[in-house]
């Protein structure tokens, strides 16, 4: 028992630091305003891939995942997973350099729900009335933004939707995550490898051997030590608590951004924002009286 409640405080104590660092990547990518995000997301992307490798090494794991790419079916679809991830950081770190953090994070809170959109079009999956009158609600939301802007809010819908079809990929694959992202990330880097040569080439290129280049290195670390911890969080606790926990780093990132970035947010942006917590409250609590009721 007590062993069980140590694993449990262990689990949230990496979960919540997982969110933590999750939501307050925005401060982080605005130190880097001198870079554009081409060139941010292509040295996240390659100092991935290094401390990724870094850590299958020490853990003596490299040897497993080189057969990863061997295996045609498998690489092609974390080739698509790459871009998909590759997609879905373009866009975060395009919404933070252009003071959109506000409309970022309200696509972290719709992604839950289309990624179950998604496992109901896609995979088939049964959705309870409540999650359909939930995604319902989320569409509302949408629109509201689609008449507000006068168009379709790109970063508050491709975002959620990149991740959700990100995630469906990963999850036809089943491998595990450090080895995934590992696997990926070195197959889009070519093009990072690419897109860093052009920067370059062109004058832009702000990497060097300082304490500026050193603090670019920290992409790396900082994609794979919160996706590491969210792990070890996931082999000790529960996944609803997981779910809940989830909406920490949005939160932290709306705040973030109208508190201390001074971004603005009008009344449509409100009222989609009250929208999407009654359809994710409609959704945890008929998630938490369905396993209830399962226990009975």
């Amino acid at each position: 028992m007590k062993n069980y409640e140590n694993e449990t405080k262990a689990g949230m104590i990496y979960g919540l630091s997982a969110f933590l660092l999750w939501g307050l990547f925005p401060v982080y990518f605005k130190q880097l305003y001198e870079l554009n995000f081409a060139e941010i997301v292509s040295h996240r992307i390659i100092w991935s891939v290094v401390f990724l490798y870094i850590l299958l090494k020490l853990g003596k794991k490299f040897a497993q995942t080189k057969a990863l790419f061997l295996n045609k079916k498998t690489a092609i679809l974390l080739f698509v997973s790459g871009i998909l991830i590759a997609l879905n950081w373009s866009i975060y770190i395009y919404a933070v350099n252009i003071n959109k953090i506000v409309d970022a994070s309200l696509g972290y809170f719709i992604n839950p729900l289309i990624t179950m959109l998604l496992g109901v079009i896609v995979l088939k999956e049964k959705i309870s009335n409540t999650g359909k009158f939930a995604i319902f609600i989320v569409f509302i939301a949408i629109s509201i933004q689609i008449y507000d802007v006068g168009g379709l809010p790109f970063i508050s819908v491709i975002l959620p939707l990149s991740f959700a079809i990100y995630s469906l990929v990963r999850k036809r694959i089943k491998i595990p995550s450090l080895e995934g992202l590992f696997v990926e990330t070195t197959m889009v880097m070519p093009i990072a490898i690419v897109a860093l040569f052009f920067i370059a080439k062109s004058g832009q290129n702000h990497f060097d051997f300082s304490w500026f280049g050193l603090f670019i290195t920290l992409c790396g670390p900082l994609t794979v030590i919160p996706l590491l911890l969210f792990n070890s969080a996931a082999l000790r606790i529960n996944l609803s608590t997981i779910g809940y926990m989830q909406y920490i780093s949005p939160t932290m990132q709306l705040l973030i951004a109208v508190f201390f970035y001074n971004e603005q947010i009008n009344s449509a942006k409100i009222v989609s924002f009250i929208l999407i917590w009654i359809a994710l409250v409609i959704v945890s609590v008929s998630s938490v009286y369905a396993n209830k009721k399962a226990k009975i």
